[in-house]
């Protein structure tokens, strides 16, 4: 009950911060219909802005500009029609059963330049999980994480029109699983055994270390391109240590710029691989898709609202779970 009453909050939370969205694009609209470049939002605060085009920050393809900055995220999601062949404890197919997982998180997030071409960061979050019935909460239990992220980036290259970076981040998470089927099934296969550990809580540290390049491209003031790519080692769930990469691309238009529309909203869209799943999800070879949409009009903050759908092969399931997350995000730059 605490994770649905927490969502809902959050889904309250989300529309009116889009409602805010549109208020403060119409405002800045009607003020400044003569000006529509974003160059002229330059500031000090070094914002991301390449070729008069500001880009739009995104959690799923990370940007390479050295800047200082705080984040807060805050969201909610799904992972829609989980489903399962349900076994006897033998391996015996007796039933598919179905369901979906609610999901809730937060994080916050600090980056400092410490000049023009480094800057260091850090994040810490949490995020709970729970089924909506009784098979996904038998089959896929209940789950909560906790953990931090802590790296630097260094600018290598600085044109007019590109910007190349490389960023080194260490993250460890701490995962809490109720297994509750395992739980059940080391029991009666175990019966009478007292040698026998039959925890319900099963923990572990998920830790990653990642090197890798970010690149941003603005061929002109209104579309741009950002790009991240990387190699590391990592721990998955309850497993050993191993390699992992993951690949970005990112898409994104100012409509402040945009010739006869002058609004200052953007769109971006983006795609990632991950060989495996960096937060303590079960998972292999991840795709994640994401949209989000931004205000770009101020020159102290980014703020939006960014969805991402993933593809998750899940090792406790026979089928492929399709996962939707959703989130508010404001970035305030110093």
């Amino acid at each position: 009950m605490l994770l649905v009453n927490l969502k809902k909050q959050i889904v309250k939370l989300e529309k009116l911060l889009l409602l805010f969205l549109v208020l403060i694009s119409v405002n800045s609209y009607s003020q400044n219909t003569n000006n529509t470049d974003s160059v002229d939002l330059r500031t000090h605060k070094r914002l991301p802005v390449l070729n008069g085009f500001r880009f739009i920050p995104s959690d799923v393809v990370k940007d390479p500009f050295v800047n200082t900055y705080f984040k807060i995220n805050a969201g909610a999601g799904l992972a829609l029609d989980l489903q399962s062949q349900v076994k006897n404890f033998r391996g015996t197919v007796i039933d598919t059963l179905s369901g979906d997982l609610t999901y809730v998180l937060a994080e916050v997030e600090f980056q400092y330049a410490v000049n023009d071409w480094l800057s260091f960061n850090a994040m810490y979050g949490g995020a709970g999980r729970l089924g909506n019935n009784t098979y996904t909460l038998l089959s896929a239990g209940i789950s909560y994480t906790n953990g931090f992220n802590v790296g630097s980036k260094v600018r290598l290259i600085n044109k007019e029109k590109f910007v190349l970076s490389a960023n080194v981040n260490y993250s460890s998470t701490q995962v809490a699983l109720y297994s509750i089927y395992d739980y059940i099934k080391r029991a009666v296969q175990n019966y009478g055994d007292s040698t026998v550990k039959n925890d319900l809580l099963v923990e572990d540290n998920v830790k990653n270390f990642f090197i890798g390049t970010n690149a941003a491209y603005a061929p002109c003031n209104w579309i741009g391109f950002l790009g991240n790519a990387g190699f590391g080692f990592g721990k998955p769930f309850e497993q050993k240590s191993r390699g992992n990469v993951k690949v970005g691309l990112a898409a994104s238009v100012d409509f402040l710029n945009v010739k006869h529309i002058g609004f200052p909203i953007g769109i971006l869209t983006s795609a990632k691989y991950t060989a495996f799943s960096e937060t303590g999800e079960n998972s292999d070879n991840l795709f994640t898709y994401g949209l989000r949409i931004g205000y770009t009009g101020h020159k102290d903050f980014d703020i939006g609202i960014e969805a991402a759908y993933s593809k998750l092969n899940y090792r406790k399931t026979d089928y492929q779970i399709k996962s939707v997350q959703y989130s508010a995000k404001v970035r305030y730059y110093f």
